[in-house]
């Protein structure tokens, strides 16, 4: 199976829609961390054969919550990744956001070398519109070095590098062949012995679509939420940074919600819509519907068992030693806890 983990905290209709979008675009079985209490979601994925939901709010963390966000995602994926190494129905591994959908064609992963031990699914990224439709279907791909001079110049950027042409990240995310010793960051493979982040393989047949603030009300409503879960998000350099402080700045303001409603569009207006026809123009959209494809996803239910077992034994367990980058010797002797007498 190929498994994909994510951490959400998110409406019943958009996890919904990311459940069924990944299960269509290449993800076997997802395991869905909900990082607060969302009785609507739980009642979703509750009996779902495809999707293991896990609590990770309360007493998940043993009264150690990590504040920061990102954090708890690395905690949650490094976990998972490591529980399902040397299971042979653990044959790939993927980290995603709710607002991600994988695009993963298998024929890509059956003929890397058997040595390869890490991927990169590389973002298409929705098109930002001021009053984007709900489900827009048009993304903009990776542009080479020199259309990024040619975007610049064209005034449709204001710098030639990828986090102006990007809102969100420009990296992609991660897969993992598990195995012991390796572990999924947020968007890295990290060899966790020596704490190095693994080079993952490219391939034009591996790629996921990132709905990253599509339009100014989705704008508005990921930003305020991103402002509250404590992410490393908006402590990155540049213009990202800018603009979350200007954000922030905006939200404490004492202004009426209507006003400062107004202030956030327009900050997106200003930052984030994109030169769509130009765009268009230089041959740097991709059309993808994710709710038009046609996919079953492979079930192995002895392997789902497992899986679930796990997670369960998970629940009561120091989550910190599973973060990655800790080279924290006690994730080892945890991780077979886990997996023991499966």
């Amino acid at each position: 199976m190929i498994i994909a983990a994510a951490t959400v905290k998110d409406s019943r209709e958009n996890v919904e829609k990311f459940v069924a979008r990944n299960l269509r675009g290449g993800i076997d079985h997802l395991v869905v961390f909900l990082d607060a209490p969302l009785p609507d979601v739980e009642d979703l994925l509750a009996g779902h054969a495809d999707v293991t939901a896990v609590r990770a709010h309360g007493d998940w963390w043993a009264g150690n919550r990590p504040d920061d966000l990102n954090e708890r995602q690395v905690c949650n994926h490094g976990l998972v990744s490591r529980a399902v190494a040397g299971f042979s129905w653990a044959e790939w591994m993927f980290v995603l956001d709710g607002d991600e959908v994988a695009r993963i064609d298998r024929a890509a992963l059956d003929g890397l070398d058997p040595a390869a031990r890490a991927v990169q699914l590389l973002p298409l990224e929705a098109v930002g519109r001021m009053d984007a439709p709900d489900d827009p279907t048009w993304f903009k791909r990776r542009p080479t070095p020199d259309e990024l001079v040619l975007l610049m110049l064209l005034g449709a950027i204001p710098e030639a590098k990828m986090r102006a042409y990007f809102r969100g990240h420009a990296s992609g995310k991660p897969g993992l062949r598990p195995a012991k010793g390796y572990a999924l960051g947020v968007h890295h493979v990290v060899d966790t012995s020596t704490g190095e982040r693994l080079r993952g393989r490219t391939d034009a047949g591996l790629t996921m679509l990132h709905y990253e603030s599509h339009d100014g009300r989705e704008f508005v409503r990921k930003w305020r939420a991103l402002l509250g879960s404590g992410s490393d998000n908006i402590r990155q350099g540049g213009r990202r940074a800018s603009l979350a402080r200007s954000i922030s700045t905006v939200i404490d303001l004492p202004l009426p919600e209507s006003e400062t409603t107004a202030l956030l569009e327009e900050l997106y207006r200003r930052s984030s819509v994109d030169d769509v026809e130009t765009l268009s123009r230089l041959g740097l959209l991709v059309e993808a519907d994710p709710d038009s494809w046609e996919r079953v996803p492979v079930r192995d239910e002895r392997g789902v068992r497992q899986l679930r077992t796990m997670l369960d034994r998970a629940h009561d367990a120091p989550k910190q030693p599973f973060n990655p980058h800790s080279l924290d010797r006690r994730a080892g002797k945890a991780v077979a806890r886990l997996q023991r007498r499966l």
